[in-house]
């Protein structure tokens, strides 16, 4: 390529009917001066060239490292989403064991308490059949001692008159008929 310095250095032998030399230097210089103003052009092109092509490659750089950032940050977050399913998973299985164990744990403390309701009903029957023996016991007894008190009354001699008599011991025998039957009608029930 030719630069500004050959043209400037550049010398014609003189020929007798050639060109003017006037004209020709003229025109070397103006030559001259716009191949220095190309060449000035080139060399702030090619700086601007290298600063660019040197910010071309510190983003490249940037990008690079953007993007194992990014995949690290998309691997760390996958890592992070795992471990929290693994410990959600973790704590529902650990919930369910629980669950089931106090479910076991209640099932099992309402079965003792039916069977102890059972044992206390089953007593209390027993304890209400005996109870219902003894007022049947009582009654019979009872029944029995007005029935000998009856007899007894009815079995005293008579010391009054005999019409006074007769109308208390038909009183006293009414009475004691109609105290048999009461009697007799309770312990039925």
């Amino acid at each position: 390529m030719i630069t500004s310095k050959d043209v400037r250095n550049k010398r014609f032998e003189k020929a007798a009917f050639g060109y003017k030399q006037e004209e020709i230097d003229e025109f070397l210089s103006q030559l001259e001066a716009e191949l220095d103003e190309m060449e000035r052009e080139r060399a702030e092109a090619n700086s601007k060239i290298q600063v660019l092509a040197d910010k071309v490659r510190e983003y490249m750089r940037d990008e690079d490292a953007l993007k194992d950032a990014l995949l690290g940050a998309q691997k760390q977050g996958h890592q992070v989403l795992n471990d929290a399913n693994e410990k959600a998973e973790q704590i529902i299985a650990e919930a369910k064991e629980k669950a089931a164990a106090l479910e076991d744990e209640a099932v099992r403390q309402h079965a003792e308490a039916m069977e102890k309701n059972r044992e206390e009903i089953a007593k209390e029957k027993e304890a209400l059949i005996e109870a219902q023996q003894q007022v049947a016991d009582f009654k019979k007894s009872l029944f029995d001692m007005y029935k000998s008190h009856l007899e007894l009354i009815s079995s005293m001699p008579e010391t009054f008159d005999n019409e006074t008599a007769e109308d208390e011991t038909e009183d006293k025998a009414e009475t004691a008929e109609e105290i048999a039957a009461a009697v007799a009608a309770e312990v039925e029930e």
